[in-house]
């Protein structure tokens, strides 16, 4: 944990010296009292604990060759507060560090492991080959500058650019099309008066054509203009019909009730991550009988207590806790949802649970499956579940869903204990922590409960009635949760069926 105070960077933040030229543009004032030329970012720490901001180096940890009037380092600073990179710290960080290392002559630090260390606060030995989330944010800084030179900066004289293969930033030079004199064009020299007079006269020794009667023929029909767009018309109706039909944009009614559904996920506005669960957690805790709580589980300090406490077999089951494991139903759905049509692909990325961050979860949409005990995210959001996972570590008591505002008919729990052939799962539609994107929740009190409630998410004609009663006036859709039952037969679920259903969040108490 730094010793140093956090401050969290904002465009408000912004020293005083910081005038604006026009819209997306900012420039240092060196010429003010106290001007570093400097704007502290702040930066991940290997051991920041969930939520707290991130820092770059202070002032006085730079290099000596980082001006304030450097044209590059004015850009960097114009896109990382710009509209384009959101409210991504991230991303606002991985692109000063690495200009400013550019800058700075030390381009052996622009590199995989350094920047998961210095940006994304991994340990110094981490393997970036397990890790992939360099690469990911890699990918959408690039989108997200193309984003900015296509709207605040389009009048920009220098591009930055970050070329694919590495992470080291270019620089170049922009001639705008408006700027390009365009070349003369030719014309074509009109004909001197002599020769178009000679083009005009008859041939001198021609001799008159003789006049031959044609044959009696069928009336020529000229072929009009109008004909003509008639015919062409015709054919792109025809064209466009059968493209039409191939691309599936003739859809039921229960899919067009579906989009609403995915449009809300799935947007241009916001990230959506898809986060598996965690599979060798769940199997650690089974062999340890003790949950993980989500601070532990963020920070790691459950493997670090599990050392601590001198079980037998410690260093074995600690592997469990720090690879990655899944299952195959976690990977089905997450394929399936890749295919949806309103995907937008460079906004779906794919996080495992233990790379997920809070940030994540306050600006993006988030797809989360598995249950408490397999993705301890989960439990941020149990407050707002009518239906929470309950997990049992004593086999005498059992584990399941509770519900907390049972109505008659209902039960209280819902859970497999002497019903093996049984299973159950749950589809929570749920605000984010800042009300400003949207979680659903995918989960299962086993494998075979996670799979009837994707395989009931995905039929879009059993997700229709609850889309239709959860759709506002407006258009949109307010929260809902549903709990599913299916026939578990050797952890694969059967045809799922709706147990009950709820619209809006829960009421306080």
């Amino acid at each position: 944990m730094h010793d140093r105070p956090r401050t969290r960077c904002t465009i408000a933040a912004i020293p005083a010296h910081l005038q604006t030229i026009h819209p997306g543009r900012l420039r240092f004032d060196p010429t003010k009292e106290n001007s570093t030329g400097i704007l502290q970012i702040l930066e991940p720490t290997s051991k920041t604990a969930v939520g707290l901001p991130h820092r770059l180096p202070d002032a006085a940890d730079r290099g000596p060759h980082l001006s304030a009037d450097d044209q590059r380092w004015q850009l960097a600073l114009r896109i990382a507060v710009s509209r384009s990179l959101g409210r991504s710290q991230l991303l606002s960080d991985f692109l000063l560090y690495i200009v400013e290392r550019s800058i700075q002559g030390r381009r052996g630090e622009i590199t995989e492991q350094q920047i998961g260390v210095a940006v994304f606060g991994r340990a110094e030995d981490y393997n970036s080959n397990d890790d992939n989330i360099v690469r990911s944010y890699a990918r959408k800084l690039r989108k997200r500058i193309d984003d900015y030179y296509a709207s605040e900066g389009r009048e920009e004289t220098l591009r930055l650019e970050i070329p694919r293969g590495g992470y080291t930033p270019i620089f170049v030079e922009h001639v705008s099309p408006s700027e390009i004199t365009p070349e003369p064009s030719l014309a074509l020299e009109p004909l001197e008066e002599e020769a178009a007079d000679e083009l005009r006269q008859e041939p001198r020794f021609a001799r008159p054509a003789e006049v031959v009667p044609a044959p009696a023929l069928h009336p020529k029909r000229s072929f009009t203009p109008g004909m003509f767009f008639a015919l062409l018309l015709g054919i792109l109706l025809g064209v466009g019909a059968m493209l039409l039909k191939q691309s599936h944009l003739f859809v039921s009614r229960a899919e067009a009730t579906s989009h609403t559904l995915w449009a809300e996920l799935f947007n241009g506005d916001h990230d959506t991550f898809i986060v598996p669960s965690d599979a060798g957690l769940v199997i650690m805790q089974r062999l340890v009988d003790r949950p993980v709580p989500l601070a532990n589980y963020v920070n790691g300090t459950y493997r670090t207590r599990l050392k601590a406490d001198d079980l037998p077999n410690a260093d074995e089951i600690l592997k469990l806790g720090s690879r990655r494991y899944t299952n195959v139903v976690d990977l089905d759905l997450t394929a399936h949802l890749a295919q949806l049509r309103e995907v937008v692909p460079e906004r779906m990325l794919l996080r495992y649970a233990r790379d997920l961050r809070m940030d994540d979860l306050r600006t993006g949409n988030a797809i989360l499956i598995g249950s408490d005990e397999s993705d301890p995210w989960i439990q941020l959001f149990s407050p707002q579940l009518q239906l929470s996972f309950e997990y049992e570590p004593n086999s005498d008591r059992p584990s399941g869903f509770v519900n907390s505002s049972p109505r008659p008919g209902e039960r209280a729990l819902y859970t497999t204990n002497g019903q093996e052939d049984r299973t159950f799962g749950i589809i929570a539609y749920r605000p984010n922590l800042t009300g400003t994107g949207h979680v659903l929740i995918v989960a299962g009190l086993n494998t075979a409960g996670t799979q009837a409630a994707a395989a009931f998410l995905l039929d879009p004609s059993t997700m229709m009635p609850t889309l239709q009663r959860a759709k506002l006036a407006d258009g949109t859709l307010q929260p809902f949760e549903l709990l599913v039952s299916a026939g578990n037969v050797a952890t694969n679920a059967s045809t799922p069926h709706l147990v009950l259903e709820r619209i809006g969040l829960p009421a306080a108490h």
